[in-house]
C-alpha cells in the first residue's frame, strides 16, 4: 500500500467488510521500520525528559 488506510483501499475494492481487505494487505517492512522509530523516539523523549 502507498499510505491509504486498509477501510480506504477496502472500499475502493469493493470489500464490504475490513477483514476481507486485511487478509489480501500487505503492509511493505518499511512502514514497519518507520513505525518502530517513532515508537522509540516517543519513548526515548519521555525517558530522557
Amino acid at each position: 500500500m502507498s499510505g491509504e488506510s486498509l477501510p480506504l483501499a477496502g472500499q475502493l475494492r469493493g470489500h464490504t467488510r475490513h477483514r476481507t481487505t486485511a487478509g489480501y494487505a500487505h503492509i511493505a517492512d518499511a512502514h514497519l521500520v518507520e513505525a518502530a522509530e517513532k515508537v522509540g523516539s516517543l519513548i526515548a523523549g519521555a525517558t530522557i525528559g
